[in-house]
């Protein structure tokens, strides 16, 4: 489904098969002859028709067009070597970017079953078979331009300048058009869903109280408009930005909650077992592997907050991290 946000922006909904967040909000904004595509959906059948399909309809030149990718995940990045091998250009953070490339290298995967392990969940061989951000990522390589925060990209009558905004990723950049009040934001706010905020290993701690920060730094800017990349447009980005903030002072009590009821220490799928999770899955043990992964890294970047803040304490023992009550 194409649908013009307003003039020269149009937003591309491209269906994400058997995944939870349904579709994927591509935007294309249009200038006199050239073409600016804000993220690109899943590597797959199913996206792809639905992107090249519209960029048919809006008689979109390639040859003329760049490509933003707002962060690693695949829903957003997984088309960017076949646009690439077609003539577009890439733009993207060039940490993201590193990323991008690493997640069809089973070294990427493997340390990350490393780091669920010592979460306490059993993670075999299999355990990625089939995540979507493996299976549906680009599959080859390509060149990009590399963004840093405060550049300004120009389409047509529209300046968009690069924001950072850690925490869903580790450099997750957003755009913002502050003449026009105009802010595509990615997966950093999103609509009627809460973004994951996860764990990006051992050596990206924090990621909660970045995000936090990442919120705080954009919620007096003159939004008028926030086009998210999933769910509906936003119209009132203050307000959805304190809920988002609201949603995770209730997580963290919640999950503070589970150590302190507690008299034995716990690990981090232990405390992610009893969280309340919206999926439609009988037990924890019936969580799709991928969904298990999100869940407990939510989980592990609430816990790392808590005790960040002296409201709980941790220790290892054999290699698993756990987790008590602070007294």
């Amino acid at each position: 489904m194409i649908q013009e946000i307003v003039p020269g922006i149009f937003k591309i909904e491209i269906p994400l098969p058997q995944n939870p967040l349904k579709a994927l909000n591509s935007y294309l904004i249009m200038g006199k002859d050239e073409y600016l595509l804000v993220d690109t959906g899943f590597n797959r059948k199913e996206s792809k028709e639905a992107l090249f399909n519209a960029l048919e309809t809006l008689k979109v030149d390639l040859k003329k067009t760049k490509v933003v990718i707002t962060h690693l995940h695949a829903d957003h990045s997984g088309n960017a070597e076949v646009l690439y091998k077609r003539g577009a250009s890439l733009l993207m953070e060039s940490e993201e970017a590193l990323r991008i490339k690493a997640l069809s290298e089973e070294d990427n995967w493997e340390k990350m079953r490393g780091d669920l392990k010592t979460f306490g969940l059993e993670v075999d061989q299999d355990f990625f078979k089939d995540h979507p951000g493996k299976i549906y990522a680009p599959q080859g390589d390509f060149n990009y331009q590399p963004l840093k925060e405060g550049e300004i990209v120009t389409i047509g009558e529209y300046s968009f300048e690069v924001i950072l905004v850690p925490g869903h990723t580790p450099n997750m950049i957003n755009l913002f058009d502050r003449e026009k009040g105009i802010y595509i934001s990615a997966d950093h706010v999103l609509d009627s869903i809460t973004p994951n905020i996860g764990f990006w290993g051992y050596d990206h701690k924090r990621m909660l109280e970045k995000y936090l920060s990442s919120l705080q730094k954009v919620q007096d800017y003159p939004i008028e408009i926030m086009l998210p990349s999933h769910r509906g447009i936003i119209t009132k980005p203050k307000e959805r930005i304190k809920e988002l903030i609201g949603h995770h002072k209730t997580r963290l009590k919640e999950v503070e909650s589970i150590i302190n009821q507690r008299r034995v220490a716990l690990s981090v799928e232990d405390v992610a077992r009893d969280m309340d999770w919206k999926i439609r899955a009988k037990s924890w043990e019936a969580f799709p592997s991928p969904q298990k992964s999100f869940a407990a890294g939510e989980a592990m970047s609430h816990l790392e907050y808590l005790k960040d803040h002296g409201r709980i304490k941790s220790y290892w023992k054999d290699n698993i991290l756990y987790f008590m009550k602070n007294s």
